[in-house]
């Protein structure tokens, strides 16, 4: 959970756009220029393609700066709820009413935003930027032909849209409700409903994390996740931060150290199953991260299948988001496996943040359940293994699966600190490159540790 402070400068002076690299229709160009102009859209959004689909992170973000933008008040501290995103926008679009999850925990920030949910969205904004309420018909009626379809929660709003002339159908009399809305149609649709001001680069929400060390006096263990690390001495000051693995093989995969000039603190991500160790200004504190206990680990444990008749009914089919490589670029594609049912929700969240990470990792090849006898977790579908050639196995006995492993040579080996391992010990899993003395299995993740 975080704190989230949003500060708004305003800026009355005109902002001069900016020459960008955008691509975007002739008739959408001067509304996304508007959107510039507000601070809507920042310099690297105005590199972007704004005929693609966007997403509902994305949507919630142009909602609440064309709030700021508009009543030009100030956001305080607020914590957010969401299990499925760190990003404050969702909060603030859930707290001002304009948007809201897909649950009453998640925001689903990865899919596209649709045309009867944008319907929804600016009559919420529009009735929010004038401190009214939103008037729904009774009984939602429209001459649209596919109008029956519409899920009912959408009706009265996508009624209300088009009798307000907001938003338009298809020249076939359709609506397409389900159609995904792209990052031009909804600028143009967001402004069809307030007039913005013209005031330069909004500033972003700035988050907070919860958890604070300073290491001034810091002594003990912490927990993983985002951490402002403060010290006591005053001034600029050159901060390095090691990163070691807290492994079964102690010191056998090198540390990292990264770099930092900054005053009074820095916040950074702590991963799980690492050893740290801060210096700033002589002062130089270590210290552990813990393992994140798999949730239901004593509940699969009891009813691990011993035979394959036993393991079948408790495997589902998954499709999650990946990164191929073709001719050298990374493109987005999708890979299906099977794991047990228990970790399914875990296991989409894991290769979402991969997918989501800065690296782009690559995936050649994802496995999951396969029933291989032994006291192989796969057996259980509780274990994935990726990349299976770059990430090799190697036994005491000699025995070795795969070709090799080169983290930091071929972009299909694991890194021992990138995207693919902190996402999966974030999720309770533990990796085989490191983990227990037999064998070194790099390309191997295991919910239950064995």
């Amino acid at each position: 959970m975080k704190k989230i402070l949003m500060t708004l400068m305003l800026i009355l002076a005109v902002f001069t756009a900016t020459v960008n690299a955008a691509t975007y229709s002739d008739w959408a160009e001067e509304d996304i220029m508007k959107a510039q102009t507000g601070g809507i859209l920042n310099s690297e959004q105005m590199q972007y393609d704004m005929t693609q689909p966007i997403k509902r992170s994305d949507i919630a973000m142009l909602a609440v700066k064309t709030y700021i933008n508009v009543r030009g008040y100030k956001i305080g501290d607020v914590t957010s709820h969401f299990t499925d995103t760190k990003s404050p926008y969702p909060e603030a679009a859930y707290r001002l009413g304009i948007l809201y999850g897909t649950s009453d925990t998640e925001f689903s920030p990865n899919d596209n935003a649709t045309r009867q949910e944008m319907a929804k969205i600016i009559l919420s904004l529009k009735a929010v930027l004038n401190d009214e309420e939103v008037m729904l018909p009774n009984t939602p009626q429209s001459e649209f032909t596919d109008f029956a379809t519409m899920s009912d929660w959408a009706k009265p709003y996508v009624a209300k849209a088009a009798a307000d002339g907001i938003i338009n159908g298809y020249p076939d009399g359709s609506f397409g409700g389900t159609v995904a809305v792209s990052w031009e149609q909804a600028i143009a649709l967001i402004l069809r409903c307030t007039d913005l001001n013209a005031m330069g680069e909004l500033p972003t929400i700035e988050e907070k994390p919860e958890q604070e060390i300073n290491i001034s006096g810091y002594v003990g263990t912490v927990s993983h996740g985002e951490t402002r690390i403060k010290w006591n001495s005053s001034g600029t000051k050159t901060v390095t931060v090691t990163q070691a693995r807290n492994s079964y093989y102690e010191g056998d995969i090198a540390p990292i150290t990264e770099t930092y000039s900054a005053t009074g603190y820095i916040d950074i991500t702590l991963n799980p199953n690492r050893k740290y160790t801060i210096s700033v200004d002589g002062v130089s504190r270590t210290f552990n991260t813990a393992e994140v206990a798999p949730v239901g680990y004593d509940a699969i444990k009891a009813t691990y299948p011993t035979t394959k008749e036993m393991a079948d009914p408790l495997m589902v089919t998954i499709t999650v988001p990946v990164w191929r490589l073709s001719n050298g670029n990374k493109v987005s594609s999708t890979a299906t496996f099977f794991v047990h049912n228990a970790i399914a929700d875990k296991v989409k969240l894991v290769f979402e943040e991969i997918y989501n990470g800065p690296e782009k990792f690559p995936i050649r090849d994802v496995g999951g359940y396969a029933w291989r006898g032994g006291r192989s977790e796969h057996n259980g579908g509780t274990a994935i293994d990726i990349n299976a050639n770059e990430n090799y196995c190697i036994y005491n006995n000699g025995t070795v699966i795969g070709k090799y492993w080169k983290p930091y040579e071929d972009p299909y080996s694991i890194k021992p600190y990138g995207d693919v391992v902190n996402a999966f010990e974030r999720h309770g899993f533990t990796w085989g490159g490191d983990a227990w003395r037999n064998p070194k299995d790099y390309m191997h993740f295991s919910y239950l540790g064995t």
